[in-house]
């Protein structure tokens, strides 16, 4: 696999994080991983001028892609979430060029939104939605009927699978991937185990029970994969191996 499609979410370095480093402190300690491709979490940090134009010039000093995090939903009250723009100039100022979010109570008798959607979202970014660990953002169905209706439309917006996100939902991975394969431009890569209550917890791919190579088969060779699980060093390095060797 091309280390070009790797992606570190700053989840990984969620120890540092929980003991008081700020966010750029982690995209600096993850830059001896070798890996030039970032997601940030917009909840480990303050959005703040000072904040963005400390990752900004960072992620400019060393050629740095970074995928932007918004744990929010897109749509809010079957409407456009009115912090949108807020979190695309948030984007903007860090030259991230990817957005992920939730999809929310979208509701499909509503096509106008889509319009106004896509005046939102500037042909410099892309917008992405994920499946997370509730049934309400997760449904298969209800993510194909919002993504059909880009089908006839120029502009996109794709979907992010999260494959260790499915299993809290009592959904196959393989399943929902098959599903929404058409739509998917990006690829979260974790696993899970089953704690002694019969719950599930997520960890590293390697470890977990998701049968991981056989769903990253299914995928387009050039989709970028982000690792988002918590991590030391050794496991990153030894996870990030694994990846690029198969």
């Amino acid at each position: 696999m091309n280390s070009n499609r790797l992606v570190l979410n700053t989840l990984v370095a969620q120890a540092a994080h929980d003991a008081g480093s700020n966010q750029e402190q982690l995209v600096e300690d993850l830059l001896s991983s070798g890996i030039n491709n970032i997601e940030l979490r917009r909840e480990y940090g303050n959005a703040t001028i000072n904040e963005l134009d400390q990752l900004s010039e960072l992620g400019k000093r060393d050629r740095l892609t970074y995928f932007y995090s918004v744990p929010d939903n897109l749509f809010v009250n079957q409407q456009l979430n009115v912090k949108l723009l807020q979190y695309v100039a948030e984007a903007q100022r860090l030259g991230a060029g990817y957005i992920k979010m939730t999809l929310g109570d979208y509701n499909d008798a509503k096509p106008d939104c889509i319009d106004e959607l896509l005046t939102v979202i500037p042909t410099s970014i892309q917008l992405n939605i994920e499946n997370d660990q509730t049934t309400s953002n997760s449904d298969t169905g209800k993510l194909v009927l919002f993504f059909k209706q880009f089908d006839r439309r120029d502009r996109k917006v794709g979907f992010v699978n999260d494959l260790g996100n499915w299993i809290f939902t009592n959904q196959d991975a393989l399943t929902a991937t098959n599903t929404l394969l058409p739509y998917t431009r990006f690829i979260h890569l974790k696993g899970f185990v089953l704690n002694q209550d019969g719950n599930p917890e997520t960890v590293s791919f390697v470890q977990g029970k998701l049968d991981w190579w056989e769903i990253l088969r299914i995928f387009p060779t050039d989709l970028p994969i982000a690792l988002e699980y918590p991590a030391d060093a050794d496991m990153l390095n030894s996870d990030i191996s694994k990846l690029l060797n198969n």
